[in-house]
Order: structure tokens, then C-alpha cells, then sequence
């Protein structure tokens, strides 16, 4: 299957787990993709791959640009962005200039991977001018929130999510627990789809660090769904027996990651991920126990969990137990999950991964994992089974 567009707030990256999780599932399907369209400007903060730049377009709104964000300042610019008569006009406006690409077909197609409410008021207003068949693959929702024990969407985007879905020629979700969601809330069928382990070569033989202190390795962005449960993690490490190391793009570490034991490394390309991991005894998975990202915690799957899977070392992940990963991974006891904030609980989970018979046992599970479930052969085939095997647009 050809699509005309791809649409979204971010752009196919190798900065950033989205972007991976496109490259590695489409593969030599994004070659049949005539246009990538961004609509945020996070698409230009981690942009689009140097090989498909020439078949990339920034649709961005005023309030995103340099000079607007200069002349009423960044946070201001950035809450209109937001506003939903913003988001409103800026959709008519790049539902016209998507129009006039394709001004010579009747109907066009689209993958369209909505980040937030700028992709789904777009497609809207582009139905409204042309015939648009489309994709739909839930990578994030972050227009859910969880409050007084209830998942809410702002009142003035709930029905358009509700027919963007509908709507959709199929729906890919990132978890089952968001498939269970969406099913629930809205009757919508999905597939689930999230982002898989790289091929190659994996050991999963280990040798326990039995005497030494323990090395765990976390690879990756520290931000909100990460940072709180990060902090717990550093503040249960006894630095005479446990080294934890943070590869991550930021210059500098939060106050509270700012104690002895725990070191700031530099970001290191995606290719070279595994096998830095390997010189670990563990890799550690945040995941944050904060409501205001239970959106995130409860119903995404990273792709450096399928990496971590794949780097035939332990996984010690740590989060609410009502998080997508954690589930998942207590279901097929393929990583030492900690579902507490507490230290004692913490250091427990740490010295799991000196037990040389536990630890062997998660790595073979783990081992089944990339080869059934999580490799990137295995979930290319989920893509082409729905898109590339027989299914066409209705």
C-alpha cells in the first residue's frame, strides 16, 4: 500500500523513539511515501532523517515561529499554540496547503501518527475539502488525562478523536492496555503495535556480578515520564555497591540525580546502543509513578523496552504496576520489576540481579520475547499484514 502523505507533529527521526519505531517497522515502505508533513515544531527540534528531507514539509503554526515566540515570549507563544482557536485555524490553513499538493487527485491516502490534537482537527478540516483514506497509528495520547479515578479528553476534542478513529481504514495502537481503552471508551477495534528490537546477534548468556559493585545503565531521554521514578532509583543506590549510569542527551543532570554513584554520559547513536548495554549487569526502565503522566505510564510502550529486551542483559524496570510495561513484562517474567517507590523495595530489586539462576531465567524469556513478539522482522509483519498483504483502502 502507497500512501500519498504521512501527517504528524513529529518528524521520522532517529532522535527519538517514535521516529526508530517508524524507520525499523515500515522499513522500505517509507519509500512509498510521497510527503512527510509535520505540523509541530518538535519536528524541527529532532528532524527527519537526512534521506527523506527532500520529501519533508513543515507546516507550522505562526505562534511557532522563531520571530512570534521572540516578540511574546516562549511559554506565552507556546500556550497559544496550545488553544484550541489556534489549533483550529492553523488546521484550516495546513488542510488547504496539503489540498493544494495533491490538487490533482480526487482522493489521497495518508498514515497519519497523531502526537496530540494538531494531526486529528487537520484531518478534519482536510475531509471537509477532499476524500482522505487513512491509517491511524496511536504511538502517544496525549490528549487523555487521569483525574479522581477517571480518564477524561477535553470536552472540545473528544467527539473528533472519537471519529478520527471511527473513521480510520484501520487503527494501530502502541499497547494492548491502550487497545483495551480505546475499545472500551470508544468501540474501536485496533492492532497493537509498538517499537521493536533492531536484528542482530543477541547473547543471552550472563554472568552474575556476584562480588563487585553492580553497573546499570539507563539509555535514554530524562524527562517527566522518567525523571521521578529516576530520582527513586538514585536515592536507594549505595554508592560502595551500585554504579548507575545515564546516557542521555541533556548537559546536565537534575539536582536530584546529582549524587555519588551516579555518573551523566553522553547520548551515543542508536546503532551503538547494544552493544554499550552489554558492558552492564543491568539496564534500568523508569517509568513514572506521577499521575499527570499516567496517560504515558499506563498506556505506552517505549521502544527501549524492546531494546533493552534484545541487549541480553537484565532489565530492572521501575514504575506503577498499572503501567502498559511493566505488565507486560511481569506477564511474561522477562524483567525484575519494582512497583513501589520505596528504597527498600528498590535495593531489593538491585540485588535481584546478582541471583546468577534468576537472572538466567529472565534473559531466556526475554531471549523468546525478541524472536516472537518484539523483533523488528516479527512486528514488520504485523505492518504488512494489514497494510502490504491483500488490504486495500475501501
Amino acid at each position: 500500500m502507497k500512501f500519498d502523505f504521512y501527517l504528524s507533529e513529529m518528524s521520522v527521526s532517529d532522535k527519538h523513539g517514535g521516529g526508530l519505531t517508524l524507520q525499523r517497522v515500515l522499513g522500505n515502505d517509507l519509500n512509498d511515501i510521497k510527503q512527510f508533513i509535520h505540523l509541530k515544531k518538535f519536528a524541527i527540534d529532532l528532524p527527519v532523517k537526512e534521506e527523506l528531507a527532500s520529501r519533508s514539509v513543515n507546516f507550522l503554526s505562526i505562534t511557532e515561529s522563531n520571530r512570534v515566540r521572540q516578540l511574546i515570549g516562549r511559554s506565552y507563544a507556546q500556550k497559544a499554540s496550545n488553544s484550541m482557536p489556534v489549533i483550529k485555524a492553523h488546521a484550516r490553513w495546513a488542510a488547504g496547503k496539503i489540498r493544494r499538493l495533491f490538487k490533482n487527485q480526487n482522493a489521497i491516502t495518508a498514515l497519519v501518527c497523531p502526537q496530540g490534537a494538531n494531526s486529528i482537527v487537520t484531518l478534519e478540516e482536510l475531509k471537509k475539502i477532499t476524500e482522505v483514506k487513512y491509517i491511524s497509528w496511536m504511538m502517544d495520547d496525549h490528549l487523555v488525562s487521569y483525574d479522581d479515578g477517571e480518564w477524561h479528553y477535553p470536552p472540545n476534542i473528544e467527539e473528533q478523536f472519537f471519529r478520527h478513529l471511527r473513521e480510520a481504514e484501520h487503527v494501530f495502537v502502541i499497547s494492548s492496555a491502550m487497545q483495551e481503552f480505546y475499545k472500551s471508551r470508544f468501540g474501536v477495534d485496533s492492532t497493537v503495535l509498538f517499537g521493536p528490537a533492531q536484528n542482530k546477534e543477541v547473547r543471552f548468556s550472563y554472568f552474575s556480578n556476584l562480588n563487585n559493585k553492580l553497573k546499570i545503565g539507563y539509555f535514554g531521554a530524562v524527562g517527566a515520564w522518567q525523571l521521578d521514578a529516576l530520582e527513586s532509583v538514585a536515592s536507594a543506590i549505595d554508592s560502595s555497591n551500585v554504579i548507575l549510569d545515564i546516557y542521555s542527551g541533556i548537559e546536565q543532570l537534575p539536582d536530584r540525580l546529582r549524587i555519588e554513584g551516579v555518573n551523566l554520559k553522553a547520548s551515543i547513536a542508536a546503532e551503538d546502543v547494544s552493544s554499550v548495554m552489554e558492558k552492564y549487569d543491568g539496564v534500568l526502565l523508569p517509568i513514572s509513578f506521577k499521575k499527570q503522566m499516567r496517560n504515558m505510564s499506563q498506556l505506552n510502550i517505549a521502544t527501549k523496552m524492546s531494546e533493552y529486551l534484545a541487549s541480553g542483559v537484565p532489565i530492572l524496570a521501575v514504575g506503577p504496576p498499572y503501567a502498559a510495561m511493566i505488565g507486560y513484562l511481569e506477564d511474561n517474567n522477562a524483567a525484575f520489576t519494582v512497583t513501589s517507590q520505596s528504597p527498600n523495595d528498590i535495593r531489593e530489586g538491585l540485588q535481584a540481579l546478582r541471583n546468577l539462576e534468576g537472572v538466567q531465567e529472565i534473559l531466556q524469556n526475554a531471549g523468546r520475547l525478541v524472536v516472537t513478539q518484539v523483533g523488528e522482522a516479527t512486528m514488520r509483519l504485523v505492518w504488512q499484514s494489514v497494510v502490504n498483504n491483500g488490504h486495500d483502502f475501501k
